[in-house]
């Protein structure tokens, strides 16, 4: 009988132990942050960087050291002004605090007519990968940048954003 018992006991031991990655999944807890800013663009001009830090967001600070993904959601633009010539623009990122010359053009681009206005639009991604990859560390540098003659544009952008924590991690 004590075999049996040491017998079962292992097999239980075993059954836990393989499906202890079954459990952290079914506790994983997953919350969306959304992050917005307006860039101003003139012709052939870089923008000041809008440097995306997640820290700022309570719930990302409380999972901090137990995020297990992060995943765009989504970038969306919109062109509010245009008082220029027509042209395209582009995003490009970097990691937080980067100079633009080593950032990556992440998505793009954005082609408009002189005085084009436009509602919200979802980007058209090249590298959605890399942004993410530079989500992993909690933050980057994001920049929008114009071509065109005499190009004026206001273009305001929202990334939203799906993190996964686990704080069995």
């Amino acid at each position: 009988m004590k075999k049996i018992g040491l017998l079962f006991v292992s097999l239980l031991l075993v059954g836990l132990m393989s499906g202890c990655e079954a459990i952290k999944d079914a506790t994983d807890i997953t919350f969306t942050l959304t992050k917005s800013h307006v860039f101003t663009l003139d012709a052939n001009l870089t923008t000041v960087s809008y440097n995306v830090d997640l820290n700022e967001d309570e719930d990302y600070r409380k999972y901090e050291g137990k995020i297990r993904d992060i995943e765009i959601d989504y970038l969306r633009y919109q062109i509010t002004s245009n008082t220029g010539g027509g042209g395209k623009a582009d995003f490009y990122a970097n990691v937080y605090g980067g100079p633009f010359a080593t950032a990556t053009k992440v998505a793009g681009p954005i082609t408009f007519a002189a005085g084009e206005l436009r509602g919200v639009t979802d980007v058209v991604w090249l590298n959605k990968d890399y942004m993410e990859n530079l989500l992993i560390s909690g933050k980057l540098s994001v920049w929008a940048v114009a071509e065109g003659t005499g190009v004026r544009l206001t273009i305001p952008a929202e990334l939203k954003v799906k993190v996964t924590a686990n704080v069995f991690e």
